[in-house]
């Protein structure tokens, strides 16, 4: 049947889904398309409109069904619907399942988000194995603007509100511009059945929660509010991909001069580049404030990552990856000096630093001759060929963190403190033959502490050694 024998209902359902793909430039002569089913309303109705459009497209049309175990006998009842409505329809289909309970269970996970991996796991591999080009999801207007609230009550930014990506990877959201109301309309008119799953009517997963309760409540204020928050996110989107543009060009250059809406954006960027995680609103703000120091500092950002900041710029390393760089030298100044994103603490003081804290932490403190420092005291980590003069003989650097069994994890983080002449003191290690304190001199004293947590890591590297 041609569009322009349809109903009003259908054509303008059809010419949306349509107008998805021209607008988007997608061309889908020839392509493998695979409808995620779940049975219900939306994705029924995508099924349905597609294997109308097929001819029009030239493509080949499949479906998927995954089975998610969480509701017994209503799932294996989703199930066999599928598999009729895609007999009746001469679409082959792929089904599968998986414990989500039990998988949500063993990665500490909520239901909600322990479906959606296993969900999104299960099309990735159909897709693989398959040759499929893209697989169609049927989330719509509602399903997008109900994200948005989701997301802006999380306290999400502008890629929050942007909700769901139209295309991403290899799956597309035919049905973002289609109200439910639409949906429920077209399969009224073409005479098509669906199912209702029961945990819809729920509102104990918070989705359920917007959808049921939140949602009626603002529509009473703005019955237009599903079609006013997605013209919202079509403008959030547009200010996005503009950013996103700006960003390319200058994430690597001096971040100081730069809005702060961009130095953040870039800081998220390239966090996400690195690592492929999300990087919390807080650590963007410390990393953003170290931006402005002149000394290079490290800020720990996940078990595995730290971020080194500093002079505007930021890069993100592997924990062993930051042990291995070299820091610039800095001034040392009287009292708490911090450094390696406060791992290590060197305090500076004309006396005895008695009072220093140092309950449960590695710390060392010495006394050195002030009268023989020649100009600032300065900082930093150790070089390749570094050498400290001790009892008249010029020793290694290298040769003595072994000797003393520094464990090798830290001896990159051990404060080097120089003057224009040279190496003065290592902590741990030992004083140089000049900087040693005659009884006539007048003294400085510096003690150096390990962080709580960086003790424990001391502690047990060193028993391991033993």
């Amino acid at each position: 049947m041609k569009m322009s024998q349809m109903n009003q209902v259908k054509v303008d359902f059809l010419n949306k889904i349509c107008s998805f793909f021209d607008d988007l430039h997608i061309n889908l002569s020839e392509k493998n398309l695979c409808v995620c089913l779940s049975g219900g309303a939306d994705s029924v109705s995508l099924l349905c409109a597609m294997d109308t459009l097929k001819e029009k497209y030239g493509f080949s049309l499949y479906a998927c069904h995954f089975n998610h175990m969480i509701r017994g006998n209503e799932a294996d009842r989703d199930e066999s619907f599928c598999k009729d409505l895609c007999e009746k329809l001469h679409i082959k289909i792929y089904c599968g399942r998986d414990d989500v309970p039990a998988y949500a269970k063993a990665y500490k996970l909520s239901m909600e988000e322990a479906a959606r991996e296993c969900r999104y796991a299960f099309f990735k591999r159909i897709s693989e194995n398959n040759h499929i080009d893209y697989c169609l999801t049927a989330h719509n207007m509602n399903d997008d603007a109900e994200t948005l609230l989701f997301n802006l009550i999380r306290g999400s930014g502008l890629n929050g509100a942007t909700a769901i990506s139209p295309i991403k990877d290899n799956l597309l959201r035919p049905l973002l511009k289609i109200k439910r109301s639409e949906i429920e309309n077209f399969l009224e008119e073409i005479g098509q059945n669906y199912i209702f799953d029961s945990t819809n009517a729920s509102v104990e997963y918070t989705r359920n929660y917007i959808r049921n309760v939140l949602m009626p409540c603002v529509e009473k204020i703005n019955p237009s509010v599903v079609e006013s928050l997605s013209r919202y996110i079509d403008n959030a989107r547009i200010d996005r991909e503009y950013f996103e543009e700006t960003i390319e060009n200058i994430v690597d250059s001096d971040l100081r001069s730069l809005h702060k809406s961009l130095r953040t954006r870039i800081i998220y960027k390239k966090y996400k580049d690195f690592c492929g995680c999300i990087i919390n609103s807080y650590l963007i703000a410390a990393i953003d404030n170290a931006l402005f120091s002149e000394k290079r500092s490290v800020i720990p950002v996940s078990d595995k990552t730290e971020a080194v900041v500093g002079n505007g710029k930021v890069d993100f390393y592997s924990k062993d990856e930051v042990e291995k760089l070299e820091f610039d030298e800095t001034e040392l100044h009287y009292g708490e000096n911090s450094m390696f994103g406060d791992r290590v603490k060197v305090v500076i003081n004309s006396k005895d630093n008695k009072n220093t804290e140092n309950v449960n932490k590695i710390s060392t403190t010495e006394q050195l001759s002030f009268d023989n420092i020649k100009g600032t005291l300065r900082v930093r980590n150790r070089r390749v060929g570094d050498k400290i003069k001790i009892h008249g003989i010029n020793k290694s650097l290298k040769k003595l963190f072994i000797d003393k069994k520094i464990p090798k994890e830290y001896r990159n983080i051990i404060p080097i403190i120089l003057d224009e002449e040279g190496i003065l003191y290592v902590p741990f290690v030992g004083i140089s033959d000049r900087a040693f304190l005659k009884n006539s001199d007048s003294t400085i004293t510096i003690t150096t502490l390990l962080n709580t947590v960086e003790t424990e890591r001391w502690n047990k590297a060193y028993e391991e050694k033993k």
